[in-house]
């Protein structure tokens, strides 16, 4: 190729590596974050364990009577009952047609309730922690308080946001209707979030991996990769007395 070609692939690759090198840095930062970050404690496993503590129950006759009365005030059909333990409370989580419905077997009176309360779900969280923590700040969150940035983002609403008190500043999620933690957020988690942002270009909801500022600055990476490699090729000692010889 000319003098005039060799120019242009210069100063492409130049302005090209100016423009997308930052993005570059970014790319490699958040690569290295990732690959070398614990990711349990990104997850937030490392201060409560996440999995549903279940117990097998056994029909006794009180609970057995409510769900008599149960099905007699609302025949809807019951598909599964799940016991689960809050604290030192036991529930039952009978899920039904279109619902689900809670009695706490802790009590005297078996009471059906729809979403677990408030101090229940504190009870829930403190149940799951593998050590003792005490809870700073709790918030109860419904739609109109989810932003498209929000760190809970695009889970099931409504949910108690429960801060623990503990450096890592953790938030646990709780849905109440569910008796589910359904989130874990901690500042590893939000250091994580912010570098994976970064990383695929998505600046609303961080997570849309397709979209056209990731594949335009894909393209031109791919293009800077491309030209260094054929300046490498024209200005290698090598390659002129690798071609000197062919022709010779």
């Amino acid at each position: 190729m000319g003098i005039k070609t060799q120019r242009i692939t210069r100063k492409t690759h130049r302005y090209l590596g100016l423009f997308i090198g930052i993005q570059f840095l970014f790319w490699t930062i958040g690569g290295l974050y990732f690959s070398w970050n614990d990711m349990d404690d990104v997850h937030g496993e490392t201060l409560l364990d996440k999995t549903e503590h279940t117990f097998d129950f056994e029909y006794q006759e009180p609970a057995r009577k409510l769900l008599f009365h149960l099905q007699e005030t609302d025949p809807k059909p019951i598909k599964t009952i799940e016991g689960i333990v809050v604290k030192k409370d036991s529930l039952l989580r009978i899920t039904r047609s279109n619902d689900i419905v809670f009695v706490n077997l802790s009590k005297d009176k078996y009471k059906v309730s729809k979403a677990l309360s408030q101090e229940e779900c504190v009870s829930f969280v403190k149940s799951r922690l593998h050590e003792e923590i005490g809870i700073r700040e709790i918030a109860y969150l419904m739609e109109k308080d989810i932003t498209k940035g929000h760190e809970y983002r695009e889970k099931p609403l409504p949910a108690y946001a429960i801060t623990l008190d503990h450096p890592s500043n953790t938030v646990v999620y709780v849905h109440p209707e569910l008796a589910k933690i359904t989130s874990v957020r901690n500042d590893n988690w939000r250091r994580f979030d912010f570098l994976w942002m970064l990383h695929v270009m998505d600046f609303e909801t961080r997570d849309h991996i397709t979209n056209w500022i990731l594949r335009v600055f894909s393209v031109l990476g791919l293009l800077t990769i491309l030209s260094g490699l054929y300046l490498f090729f024209i200005s290698s000692p090598t390659i002129r007395k690798i071609k000197k010889k062919l022709k010779g």
